[in-house]
């Protein structure tokens, strides 16, 4: 199986729907037509999404490794989408992704096995869920092809997502991301750097 590209897959994780908004496949199913209208309204909406990640290693000779170079664990992170511009905070600085939703969705719309991995997502609607004190519509969407499964809370009064919960299980390596989403005054952040920066700074 071929994965998606780390940043790619963290971005997708991040909007819980890798969502496929444009999959024949998916258009098909009346729930991911659903989930596909909510999420492609982020395409060139700003907002901030704050994110808890867990990462459990099954394999404890895995895990030691993991420990060594800072992986597993809890982390806490952030992303800001302005609509044109994506900025992911790491290690306390913010990176300007330099592309966007939108862009990136053209991007693994010409991905042969991305896409195939997509159009298998399967889209289930659950019972209404109070979150955040606000009423929400919930889905899961799981998409076994790539090991990942998100439960996604949709506020009703806006119907935009408000929390997202995938799980990622990647064999020994198992991720669970909970996401948070605003969307009142986001700005791009001030001093973001680009990931050429980002590189050279870490290379000092």
């Amino acid at each position: 199986m071929k994965q998606l590209p780390h940043r790619t897959l963290e971005i997708c994780l991040t909007l819980a729907v890798c969502a496929a908004a444009s999959a024949p496949a998916l258009a098909a199913d009346p729930v991911c037509s659903q989930i596909t209208s909510v999420t492609q309204r982020l395409w060139n909406l700003p907002f901030h999404i704050y994110m808890t990640e867990t990462q459990t290693i099954t394999n404890p000779a895995m895990a030691k490794v993991a420990g060594q170079i800072d992986m597993g664990g809890t982390k806490q992170s952030e992303e800001i989408s302005t609509g044109k511009s994506i900025y992911v905070l790491n290690r306390g600085r913010w990176i300007d992704m330099q592309t966007s939703f939108a862009e990136m969705q053209k991007d693994k719309d010409s991905d042969a096995d991305s896409k195939k991995a997509l159009e298998d997502s399967k889209c289930q609607s659950l019972a209404d869920e109070s979150m955040y004190g606000q009423p929400a519509k919930v889905y899961l969407q799981s998409n076994p092809g790539v090991g990942i499964a998100t439960k996604l809370w949709v506020s009703k009064a806006t119907n935009l997502p408000i929390r997202t919960d995938t799980n990622t299980d990647q064999g020994p390596l198992k991720i669970l991301t909970v996401s948070r989403y605003e969307y009142g005054g986001v700005q791009a952040p001030a001093h973001a750097i680009t990931m050429k920066e980002m590189v050279q700074l870490g290379q000092r």
